[in-house]
């Protein structure tokens, strides 16, 4: 007995050491990744000056909230199109700057330092999150292509742009919808308050609370919107105090809102010449002089939150996963279907690709694939390289990735139905097992 004791203490002490020497190869990796998303960042970021366009509006803003401070910005400053989380960083960012003598510019490391800290802390929130969701070898090459991923790359450290911090916001109150309501509501108030872009993700939320009402389960409806009213009563509050709500109201969400007439900013989705249509057809005219191109985009995209819907309804038990890849579909249908749309709308389809490839495997492609195509759409316009046709191929490529994604969330819905019922499922045609009708 004795020697049995020993040999079970034993093995149970090379098997806790095993996991111990995994975890710590597992962290060195993850560290090694986060010192390498830096240089690579610092490297291409300080090479390319990116879109300056964007980056010197955003000085800009940088200085006028410096000058005038936050809450009356938007009165001295119509062309703020911006909602005023990232102003407020901006300024913070500004503040530090200042305090070592640098002076942020344009197409400089100097702005993006900003840019390039957000991506670095949105991998350590991703590596955090991501502790048990993969094996020992899977986990660090996924975190990998999360923190040398090129779409982020350039999007943030060479093109100027924050779409990482309203991408991320999304993915978390996705991720956190099912636990944690009431952070999920303060994390999606805090993403419409960065970019009015979120909005995209609100029928997942919305076909979420209806099945939990259908099941006289308030909770969840209660908790989410008192999250998501705090930050956006305190922001309200904030600049009512200041005289300056309604002028923030009209340039950060109002403004945009029809401002561009053409079927696709650079998109390359199906409005890019797939269907007929030259990139800066306005999306005005009528089809048969009955229906214009930007209802036919909202009707297609209504057809995929219906979709949305019934992918949430269908699902026997939610999870995460679930979650995640309803707004990934959304998000990227968003991309694809309406009118008005530019290149970067795509960003926070690829953060919640990329994480949902911790969970789902079958995924990881579909990630890939759009790891490059994306990339390239970015790039072109950023560089103003703009060709029709590999425009028009990448174009093709990102209707087959929305099919794809379609095609996965009804292979979700089969998988289950699989395993519900597995007796339905016969190795043998001629002798098929009895039906289980007690499944609801």
């Amino acid at each position: 007995m004795n020697k049995r004791a020993d040999a079970l203490q034993s093995r149970l002490h090379r098997t806790g050491r095993y996991n111990t020497d995994n975890r710590r190869r597992e962290w060195w990796w993850i560290a090694g990744l986060l010192v390498a998303g830096l240089l690579v960042r610092l490297w291409l970021g300080g090479r390319y000056p990116g879109f300056m366009d964007d980056q010197n509006l955003f000085v800009q803003w940088m200085n006028d909230v410096r000058q005038y401070g936050l809450g009356t910005v938007y009165m001295h400053n119509h062309g703020i199109n911006y909602p005023p989380i990232f102003l407020a960083l901006m300024s913070i960012y500004a503040a530090v700057l200042h305090l070592f003598g640098i002076q942020a510019t344009a197409g400089t490391l100097s702005y993006k330092g900003i840019l390039i800290v957000l991506d670095l802390l949105s991998f350590i929130a991703v590596a955090i999150w991501s502790r048990g969701k993969a094996g020992v070898i899977t986990r660090p090459l996924l975190l990998a292509l999360f923190a040398l991923n090129p779409v982020l790359i350039v999007d943030g450290a060479i093109w100027g742009q924050v779409d990482i911090l309203n991408g991320m916001l999304m993915t978390g109150s996705l991720l956190l919808i099912l636990s944690a309501p009431l952070i999920a509501g303060i994390l999606f108030a805090l993403a419409l308050l960065t970019k009015f872009q979120a909005i995209v993700i609100a029928p997942v939320f919305g076909w979420y609370m209806l099945r939990t009402l259908w099941k006289r389960q308030f909770r969840p409806l209660l908790l989410f919107l008192a999250g998501a009213l705090l930050p956006l009563l305190l922001t309200a509050l904030y600049f009512a105090l200041y005289g300056g709500f309604t002028a923030m109201i009209r340039g950060a969400y109002l403004s945009a809102v029809g401002m561009y007439k053409q079927v696709t900013l650079n998109a390359f989705n199906i409005w890019y010449y797939l269907v007929g249509t030259t990139p800066d057809t306005s999306d005005t005219i009528k089809l048969w002089n009955v229906i214009s191109l930007r209802n036919i985009g909202f009707v297609l995209l209504l057809l995929a939150v219906l979709y949305t819907g019934w992918y949430i309804g269908r699902r026997f038990t939610l999870n995460t996963a679930t979650m995640l890849k309803a707004g990934a579909w959304i998000s990227f249908a968003f991309f694809m279907l309406p009118t008005e749309i530019h290149e970067r709308y795509s960003v926070p389809a690829l953060i919640m690709l990329l994480l949902i490839t911790l969970l789902d495997r079958r995924w990881i492609p579909l990630a890939l694939l759009l790891s490059v195509t994306i990339t390239y759409n970015l790039w072109a316009v950023m560089t103003s390289y703009l060709p029709p046709t590999p425009g028009i191929i990448v174009s093709c490529i990102h209707v087959v990735a929305l099919l794809w994604m379609a095609w996965l969330i009804l292979q979700d819905l089969r998988t289950q139905h699989q395993h519900r019922n597995p007796q339905n499922h016969s190795t043998n045609p001629d002798h098929p097992q009895p039906t289980n009708t007690n499944n609801t």
